[in-house]
């Protein structure tokens, strides 16, 4: 395999990339004003009557030379932003083309692929019980590797999932939902398309030579403990299917992952030892938490990335490590099911 010139790629790309950078801090700065005018609206429209009483204000004639020019700034604005966002995803997704063909030409990469959100209960990493209603997904790009049934799936996804996904449908609680997700969270999120999920990053799947007996999940220990993503959900875990925690004997297993499974017996069985070590191996590798889960005859595996998985990273490109870190990220991920060994056709190419 020939090396790949991560600084002369760059190098021809600076331009191209520096353009993108700019056209992502405009996007940037439009959402926070966009935004916080959104919500001064909605709080004046809710409180502003209260509030002109307050203040003792009687020429209500005077409000429209105000509200209008307002509202007309705001609807200018939004526009702004929506042309501005639009330019800036269109430029990034070129550009990745352009990165993925150079770094990855032997992989099959598509920016439209939908990631089936029946798939992602399946992999049991986002529900905590059959009463959650539908993940609501969205893909940003998927990768893949193999032939016919041998076929591995790596995708960047944004799944919104619990409280929020409850309430939506509620005449009244929607409205407080809708406002939260794409009012508030824009404001304090790096990327907007990114602001709406409880979860985006890397998702990965591919069906193995083995039927698993029940459900077996390998999520990061620190979690367990700790408000937040996946936190609700982990404890939710002992009472899904009789799952239950398991205790294994490898000490730097249990300091980086926790494992519930429906059978201790099944679960001992897939985490051998050299199993564990790999899965330790990985997540090191990667400097990330990862999430694997072993059902039925599938496995799957994830990682939250905020900024996303198959997107240009941010402040990146002034350290010239840009393409370097994303060849790594995209690697290691095409390389789990490989690296672990999950079904014959990997351990015959390992």
């Amino acid at each position: 395999m020939n090396m790949i010139d991560f600084k002369s790629l760059e190098t021809e790309l600076r331009d191209r990339l520096r353009r993108i950078d700019r056209w992502r801090r405009v996007v940037r700065a439009l959402s926070v004003v966009v935004y916080l005018l959104v919500f001064a609206w909605l709080l004046f429209v809710l409180l502003g009557g209260m509030l002109l009483a307050r203040l003792g204000w009687e020429d209500y004639d005077m409000l429209p030379r105000v509200i209008v020019p307002v509202f007309i700034g705001l609807v200018l604005l939004s526009f702004l932003l929506s042309y501005s966002l639009i330019t800036f995803q269109n430029q990034e997704c070129a550009a990745m083309r352009s990165v993925m063909q150079a770094l990855f030409p032997q992989v099959s990469f598509s920016f439209s692929s939908e990631v089936d959100s029946g798939l992602l209960a399946g992999s049991r990493l986002f529900t905590a019980s059959y009463g959650d209603p539908a993940l609501g997904v969205d893909g940003y790009g998927e990768i893949e590797l193999g032939y016919g049934n041998d076929r591995l799936h790596v995708a960047d996804v944004g799944i919104s999932y619990g409280w929020m996904n409850r309430w939506q449908a509620h005449p009244v609680l929607g409205y407080v939902v809708f406002v939260y997700r794409f009012v508030l969270r824009p404001v304090f999120a790096w990327r907007s398309e990114s602001s709406a999920h409880n979860f985006r990053g890397m998702f990965g799947w591919c069906r193995t030579e083995r039927r698993y007996e029940g459900d077996i999940l390998v999520l990061p220990d620190h979690l367990e403990d700790k408000a937040g993503y996946l936190a609700g959900n982990i404890q939710a875990l002992r009472k899904r299917f009789n799952t239950r925690l398991v205790k294994l004997e490898d000490p730097e297993f249990e300091r980086r992952f926790v494992v519930y499974a429906d059978s201790e017996v099944a679960a001992r069985m897939v985490l051998t030892p050299a199993m564990m070590r790999r899965m330790r191996e990985l997540r090191d590798a990667m400097g990330r938490d990862l999430m694997f889960s072993f059902s039925k005859g599938d496995f799957y595996y994830a990682a939250s990335m905020p900024e996303g998985f198959l997107r240009l990273r941010p402040g990146r490109l002034q350290e010239g490590k840009m393409l370097e870190r994303l060849y790594k990220d995209i690697s290691l991920a095409c390389r789990v099911a490989d690296e672990l060994r999950v079904n014959k056709l990997f351990a015959d190419k390992a």
